[in-house]
């Protein structure tokens, strides 16, 4: 049984927390650190411990010790203390419905401040690099039911968007540099997971054409069906990307992931990447769910009407018969770059590999490639004019 059989939820989504859940308090021109920021250190020696893809392990920086990450416990946990004195933020540009939004932490290692948005779960400090969680946006209503681990290296990210950008000659000079393709980041995205039986009465007006000749004449028949696809269909596992600020277009793209290695959530999992929490309900996204399960019970009735030369939809009636909803957390390897104010986005699921990217064409580049182009065409026009015409050209 996987983490997210073990931990069905029931249909309806989870409430949005209440006050008592709040992460941190709001940044303003005057707020609290929040202290509830925690970091991993290695018991051997103490330092820095993040999640190592390749062996599935916690794997510490300086020592190279492996740990289990269902078994390093609280005890690897250090949590900043909470200052006596509230901080006084002063002048930061920010407006006040961007404070609102905004939530400050301060680092256990260094004691920076860490800033970051209501729904960021897992980061890194701005000051030292060291990787954080802040539990408490994963906790109560908001905790995962399951995380799928990263399996993709940040280097075999690199290497193939490397090898993607060198096939796009055209594009700009930004996008092959090595700097913006190391820029790649680890995110633990969230997802809402819909487990969906759907009823489905569809009605079809098919017709079967035949023709015959005789001696004299051709002939057509065409006789009409009434054809009728009825039942239930049971969909497992239709993601929907829960965070507003990644384009769920990007995210059905490298689908699909394999739920099979799915593990109960562990805050360890996310150490050393980025991780958001929802901040689109399993309400607001069940209507994509159920929009995308549509499509494809349409596709698999319409494919079971056979030996017809012609068939259209007359009527359907689908509904949903029940429903389960999880909440997981997956891989996904992402750069979004805005280039003259369009952003271009590349994506891999972290856990197999599969991959989208788009990216711009430079029309400098466009134009020299076409320059050289049209002079080579002027070149061989040349030569086969002095052969075929005596020189003269």
């Amino acid at each position: 049984m996987s983490a997210l059989d073990a931990a069905a939820e029931p249909a309806s989504a989870p409430p949005p927390p209440g006050p008592a859940d709040a992460p941190a308090t709001p940044v303003g021109r005057v707020g609290a650190r929040a202290s509830s920021v925690v970091e991993y250190k290695c018991p051997k020696c103490g330092g820095v411990v993040t999640f190592d893809a390749p062996s599935g392990q916690m794997k510490c920086g300086y020592c190279g010790s492996l740990f289990d990450p269902a078994s390093f416990g609280a005890d690897a946990a250090v949590a900043a203390q909470p200052e006596a004195q509230p901080t006084v933020i002063q002048e930061t540009g920010f407006t006040e419905a961007e404070l609102a939004e905004l939530r400050q932490y301060t680092c256990p290692s260094c004691g920076g401040e860490i800033l970051t948005d209501k729904s960021t779960a897992a980061t890194h400090c701005p000051y030292c690099d060291s990787p954080t969680i802040l539990p408490s946006q994963l906790t109560g209503a908001r905790k995962p039911d399951a995380v799928l681990p990263f399996k993709v290296t940040k280097e075999q990210v690199t290497e193939a968007l490397t090898a993607h950008v060198k096939t796009k000659r055209l594009a700009p000079k930004l996008f092959r540099s090595q700097a913006k393709i190391d820029s790649v980041t680890g995110i633990y995205v969230p997802f809402w997971l819909f487990d969906t039986q759907l009823a489905a009465d569809i009605q079809f007006r098919a017709t079967r054409v035949s023709t015959w000749t005789d001696t004299r004449n051709q002939y057509t028949k065409t006789d009409t069906f009434r054809v009728r696809r009825a039942g239930t269909v049971v969909y497992e596992r239709v993601p929907v990307d829960a965070a507003t600020k990644i384009d769920n277009r990007y995210t059905e793209a490298i689908e699909p992931f394999d739920y099979r290695a799915a593990v109960a959530y562990q805050p360890t999992y996310l150490l050393g990447y980025l991780a958001q929490t929802y901040d689109d309900t399993a309400d607001d996204c069940r209507p994509r769910a159920h929009q995308r399960m549509e499509v494809a019970l349409r596709d698999s009735f319409a494919a079971s009407v056979r030996d017809y030369t012609t068939f259209t939809v007359t009527g359907e009636r689908i509904g949903v018969r029940a429903e389960q909803v999880h909440y997981a957390l997956l891989p996904v390897w992402l750069l979004n770059t805005i280039y003259r104010d369009k952003t271009y986005t590349f994506a891999m699921n972290g856990q197999t590999g599969e991959f989208v990217g788009e990216l711009p064409t430079s029309w400098g580049r466009f134009w020299g490639w076409f320059a050289g182009l049209f002079a080579g065409i002027g070149l061989v026009a040349s030569v086969v004019a002095y052969l075929f015409l005596g020189g003269v050209v």
